[in-house]
């Protein structure tokens, strides 16, 4: 089965931080760091990445290199805080 693309990987990851309608919780910023396993391909002649969470989390001499992501999100309307992000 082949790996999605990347930012429907992502947006997947978003969406779970959402919370549910009428809960009253909101959700102005966040921090996620993933492990994912990253490739690279064509489709059509055009660079595409793929990207998906390990199907494993034991590390094995045989499944592919796993990368760590970090996806640091804040709200638009927000003014920027402090630090390196």
């Amino acid at each position: 089965m082949p790996r999605p693309e990347l930012h429907r990987t992502l947006v997947q990851a978003v969406v779970a931080l959402s919370p549910q309608t009428g809960t009253g919780i909101e959700v102005t910023e966040a921090t996620l760091d993933l492990p994912l396993e990253i490739v690279a391909g064509t489709r059509d002649g055009r660079p595409v990445i793929g990207g998906t969470a390990p199907q494993s989390r034991w590390v094995t001499g045989f499944m592919p290199e796993l990368h760590l992501a970090r996806l640091h999100i804040v709200r638009a309307d927000l003014p920027a805080s402090h630090g390196d992000r």
